[in-house]
């Protein structure tokens, strides 16, 4: 047996994690732009549940997109 080093360092996770979060709040920031300019009779355009919708929809968006990019690099 050889000993190997890990594939995801603690700077790798780092990384992973802070990019996630960046491409996250952009896909957040698209979609409140896209979704809260239109005439929406509920929701406000300055309103934190809009806002918190969109970044939950970003975060989605993202995760899917890292889940899939894993699974088509590594599982498939």
């Amino acid at each position: 047996m050889s000993a190997q080093t890990s594939d995801l360092s603690g700077f790798m996770v780092f990384s992973l994690t802070l990019l996630f979060l960046m491409i996250s709040y952009c896909m957040g920031t698209m979609v409140h732009s896209a979704w809260m300019y239109e005439d929406k009779n509920n929701i406000g355009k300055d309103s934190r549940k809009g806002w918190v919708l969109s970044m939950v929809a970003g975060t989605g968006i993202t995760g899917w997109m890292f889940y899939y990019g894993y699974y088509m690099n590594f599982i498939r």
